[in-house]
């Protein structure tokens, strides 16, 4: 497989895509609205994430062709509008009518209610609820009161200072008084058994490490990264979960090469895909014991 390099002129375009002047220069924003966000420049721990799991070339690609919101993007933001900015969620979501959309009466009273919000985001009855149901379930817990007092929704911009790559994040809520930063994560399973797991995979490390980092940069006082962890399906089971000291080590010692190779994309404007070279592969580790296991069974 050749090189996924980037030519002349797509060159040209990341880097104008990647220090956009509609990116602010460094510093902290409150109330920036989350779309405005999402198409600023820059590093952020989303693309980092891409970059750990894939190739710069994937990067390269997520940021020229950045995907539609989907349904499940457009409720979490309905959730996090709902507990994090209760005082917006009126004005920006509505109830959606429920019924057959395919009978008259239906259509009708939905396109009514379109008319009458016509800059707001109907919701399907049942994620309006959801929504709802995951806002009092997140209020009602003894820890998330005092998680969620600070700054919410800040946006942040610095440039990291071994690299210099331009960096952003967006924190749900910065409590100064707690020295934390505090993410809200609507997910399947939020037990303690099972939520290890997810945040290694989505890489809720990085984000704790690369947070820690921009919030101190942004003159931030903050050494703790806490998640909110709220299950999408009754009874909305809420845990708070604090990254602990080698969890945040991990999530450093894998932030710090992912933005050395940023910043060494970005200095050569080549973001290579995979190795041209063919390369020797084995089965994981824990596959050998199970087929031993398997073939033992089946003898």
């Amino acid at each position: 497989m050749a090189l996924a390099l980037v030519t002349q002129d797509t060159q040209a375009a990341l880097a104008e895509e990647l220090a956009r002047p509609e990116t602010p220069a460094p510093g902290l924003y409150p109330g920036v609205d989350a779309l405005v966000y999402h198409g600023w420049g820059g590093a952020s721990q989303s693309r980092l994430k891409i970059l750990r799991d894939h190739t710069p070339a994937h990067v390269k690609w997520s940021i020229e062709h950045p995907d539609e919101p989907t349904d499940a993007m457009r409720v979490g933001a309905a959730i996090h509008t709902c507990v994090l900015e209760p005082d917006r969620w009126g004005g920006l979501y509505v109830r959606g009518i429920e019924g057959d959309g395919r009978t008259k009466a239906v259509k009708e009273a939905r396109e009514a209610l379109a008319a009458e919000h016509p800059k707001a985001h109907i919701l399907k009855p049942s994620d309006f609820d959801m929504c709802l149901a995951i806002r009092d379930a997140v209020n009602a817990h003894p820890h998330t009161a005092h998680l969620f007092e600070g700054m919410r929704e800040a946006s942040a911009v610095w440039r990291d200072p071994a690299t210099g790559v331009l960096c952003r994040g967006r924190f749900d809520d910065v409590a100064r008084a707690l020295g934390c930063i505090t993410d809200l994560k609507s997910c399947a399973d939020a037990s303690p058994f099972r939520f290890p797991a997810v945040i290694y995979n989505l890489g809720y490390h990085i984000q704790g490490a690369m947070y820690l980092r921009g919030a101190k940069a942004n003159g931030i006082d903050a050494d703790t990264f806490a998640i909110v962890a709220v299950e999408k399906e009754p009874p909305y089971a809420v845990a708070v979960y604090q990254l602990n000291g080698a969890a945040l080590y991990d999530g450093e010692r894998e932030l710090e090469p992912l933005l050395e190779r940023w910043a060494a994309c970005e200095a050569s404007g080549e973001w290579p895909g995979y190795p041209t070279d063919v390369v020797q592969l084995d089965l994981p580790q824990w596959a050998p014991q199970q087929i031993t296991a398997r073939v033992g069974g089946a003898a």
